[in-house]
């Protein structure tokens, strides 16, 4: 998304369960190993489909929460688990992947690249945000685009609200989940009319998902929000009181409340 929310800067209009409290690495797993599986790391049912054309999907789903989708693990994906071995086989897993700067990250494009690079050494340092292994949602939902479109052959990414309700003291999720088949998803996705509308019914924000792609160097995608990704965010607060962002790259995420994004740099 990297990318993609470059285009969405002109017309763009703690958690009670914590999510940073589970990113920490899973005891016993080496990152270069096998990976193991939970069983209990499952999407319940299938999506409502709101929209569905060319490609483009929009799908919502709505079940009670789970403690397990906090928790790194990964789900019996074999196409997910397929990816992320064709990656480790190329020894591109690392937890911290460097940023790769295009040629034409010089003249007036330098100082996009500074402060992009900016915001990567304070996430890398801990300084905002924290980085772990990924977590079960955040891999379930990126094994449903994996499924759609093979990330191996065509990278692709998606955008996810996830949203969150007490109801008679037990708790419930909302995921609206948009992706396409191009690099981006297309706009029609997006889903922020179907947020509006459960916000109205008096669920919170919990927070956003999407995913970065590999890098053009092969290397795994920056799991750190881009300048325009903060920026993004920024007005998801502000209009609709979004509280959390998250970036995942296949093997790693970054999750973080929206008031400790205040010292990254944004466009």
């Amino acid at each position: 998304m990297r990318r993609f929310l470059n285009r969405l800067v002109g017309v763009v209009q703690v958690s009670i369960l914590g999510f940073c409290c589970y990113l920490q690495p899973i005891e016993g797993q080496d990152a270069r190993g096998s990976d193991p599986v939970d069983p209990a790391c499952v999407l319940p049912g299938t999506p409502a489909v709101v929209l569905e054309d060319g490609g483009a999907v929009l799908w919502v789903w709505r079940i009670p929460w789970k403690d397990t989708y906090a928790r790194p693990a990964l789900p019996n994906d074999a196409g997910l688990l397929a990816y992320r071995a064709a990656v480790r086989e190329t020894g591109a897993e690392e937890r911290y992947p460097a940023l790769a700067v295009p040629t034409s990250g010089t003249g007036p494009d330098a100082d996009v690249w500074r402060d992009e690079s900016f915001n990567e050494d304070l996430a890398y340092r801990g300084v905002v945000g924290a980085i772990g292994p990924i977590t079960c949602l955040d891999a379930l939902l990126l094994a449903q685009q994996n499924a759609r479109v093979p990330q191996i052959e065509r990278p692709t990414e998606f955008l996810a609200s996830v949203l969150r309700k007490s109801n008679d003291g037990r708790e419930e999720v909302v995921i609206v989940f948009g992706a396409g088949t191009e690099l981006f998803p297309p706009k029609t996705v997006y889903g922020f009319n179907i947020v509006d509308n459960y916000l109205a019914q008096g669920w919170s924000y919990w927070y956003v998902l999407h995913n970065h792609t590999r890098q053009s160097n092969g290397a795994l995608g920056i799991p750190v929000p881009s300048t325009a990704d903060v920026q993004f965010v920024r007005g998801l607060a502000t209009g609709r009181g979004l509280k959390r962002v998250r970036v995942t790259n296949g093997f790693y995420s970054f999750d973080a409340g929206i008031d400790e994004l205040q010292k990254f740099r944004a466009r």
